[in-house]
């Protein structure tokens, strides 16, 4: 029984139409999808930066608008924009995941802005992206509130005496073994 379900799973396997593992590191570079491809952003801010500008523009700001005053959510515009931007090779996946949030706030800035009435996320929208948002960050973008400490973030880690990774390690007591990756 065993090998007869083996050999099915073995069956399936085989028939599924997928790349082989490894198979972008064969593509042609000069023909391979955006996204194959080292993202054009790297650094949380350069990104926010760039969608700032994009989401500023005319072309942008009037479609999105209208989207929204035609009862269209935050989270399925925020959704569309950095999975667009995923496609055109403009941020990775992780990238992606950490610009939901404050791109989900421009959106509603802008939304303000024109005194377009909106809607955070439907009652079914229960994820973005496969991260399912927890109530309690949800409330706070639906309440357009700052999240509590996030004001004196910067304050706490000047505060914090932590020392350098790059200083000089402070020598073993004298009762503790020798280290395996100390000199002999």
């Amino acid at each position: 029984m065993y090998d007869d379900q083996n050999q099915q799973y073995q069956e399936h396997l085989s028939n599924m139409d997928r790349p082989i593992p490894g198979q972008s590191l064969t593509e042609d570079p000069d023909t391979s999808e955006a996204y194959v491809s080292a993202p054009e952003y790297t650094k949380p801010q350069e990104a926010l930066d760039y969608l700032f500008t994009v989401l500023s523009s005319e072309e942008s700001y009037v479609p999105m608008m209208s989207a929204l005053a035609q009862n269209s959510t935050i989270m399925e515009m925020t959704q569309m924009i950095l999975y667009s931007g995923f496609n055109e090779g403009k941020w990775n996946p992780d990238l992606m995941m950490l610009l939901i949030e404050p791109t989900a706030y421009m959106i509603m800035a802008l939304a303000e802005r024109a005194n377009v009435d909106y809607v955070v996320t439907n009652d079914e929208e229960d994820d973005m992206f496969g991260a399912t948002l927890g109530s309690d960050r949800l409330e706070a973008l639906q309440s357009n509130e700052v999240p509590e400490g996030a004001e004196d973030i910067d304050a706490k880690v000047a505060a914090a005496d932590l020392p350098s990774l790059m200083s000089k390690p402070e020598a073993p007591p004298p009762d503790s073994p020798p280290s395996l990756m100390g000199r002999q």
